[in-house]
């Protein structure tokens, strides 16, 4: 079977495609046929040496959509089941082993692509908005990068819970998805001078919220400052940098800081399978609209890779075996 291999760190020139033999299972794992893989941004961390602990040869990929075609002894999915994965490492690949318990159900309206499209930043989204920090109805409510994965996932599922999202995004193109997503305002940052003031402006002087920050250095006084009294920042992300140490005196008043990792490693498997069911329905149902911005045949995975980084993309990338 085929492969996308990371032999040495560095730029996406670095991938290679190879050819392995299809893996051998354990009692509580399942051969799935990769039908689409998602890219996200933590594989290209992984791909340039930012992310500690890596072993090289590496294989990338952590989440997609496939076909079960061989289980375990101890398994409990069946061959044939539709089944999608998150965390999941090797999933650039035609077969990938998934334990059975990392599995969850694609419904029968859903596509491969659909599923492997929103699942993982579904997950975040969730997190984030329902369980970390649940943002209430009427609620004001800022989200950084808004036409991104889980930015456009955060904006429609905060929206959902009847408050309103004003929305930044990098490029002048990137605003309509944002504003599809159900965003109440959208301020493309390339475009905007004072961001923070022109926040500021849209709540009559009186701040946000909510701030959701993916992005980390880059926008964190923006964030900050946009916040009102007894305002909540969220730190899940830093695409944009990791925020320096800080003096927490000369932060503004009355505003509390939260960090939340977006993999919710403190979940059990069955809190897990219970929320992903829910991101799953959520798609099913019409309440998260996934977008596909590009798919890629497999030996495309370092083109893929430069889109992503180049933040022209919009929504999801994927490759397909």
């Amino acid at each position: 079977m085929r492969v996308i291999s990371v032999p040495s760190f560095g730029s996406p020139d670095v991938l290679r495609i190879e050819e392995r033999p299809v893996p051998e299972l354990s009692p509580s794992e399942v051969l799935v046929e990769v039908k689409a893989a998602g890219i996200n941004l933590m594989d290209s961390y992984m791909r340039r040496g930012v992310m500690k602990g890596l072993e090289l040869p590496a294989r990338l990929g952590a989440d997609g959509a496939g076909v079960v075609t061989a289980i375990g002894t101890d398994a409990t999915a069946k061959i044939g089941d539709r089944v999608a994965w998150q965390y999941v490492m090797g999933s650039y690949a035609d077969m990938v082993a998934v334990p059975h318990e990392r599995l969850v159900p694609i419904p029968d309206n859903v596509t491969f692509e659909t599923a492997a499209g929103g699942l993982m930043q579904g997950l975040t989204a969730q997190h984030l908005s329902h369980d970390a920090v649940p943002v209430p109805s009427g609620a004001v409510a800022l989200v950084h990068s808004a036409a991104s994965g889980v930015g456009r996932m955060l904006t429609q599922l905060i929206t959902a819970r009847g408050a309103r999202v004003i929305a930044t995004v990098s490029r002048a193109h990137k605003a309509r998805s944002a504003a599809e997503a159900g965003a109440w305002k959208v301020l493309v940052r390339d475009e905007t001078e004072d961001l923070g003031a022109a926040i500021r402006e849209l709540t009559d002087g009186g701040g946000v919220d909510f701030a959701f920050d993916g992005t980390g250095k880059s926008l964190f006084d923006v964030s900050i400052s946009s916040l009102r009294f007894r305002g909540v920042f969220v730190h899940y992300g830093r695409a944009g940098g990791a925020i320096p140490p800080l003096d927490l005196w000369v932060q503004p008043d009355g505003v509390r800081l939260v960090h939340v990792r977006g993999d919710a490693p403190h979940e059990s498997t069955d809190q897990w399978r219970q929320r992903a069911s829910q991101v799953m329905q959520w798609i099913s149902d019409g309440t998260l609209d996934v977008l596909i911005d590009r798919t890629y045949p497999l030996e495309d995975a370092a083109q893929a890779h430069r889109d992503l980084e180049s933040q022209e993309t919009v929504g999801k990338l994927l490759l397909i075996p």
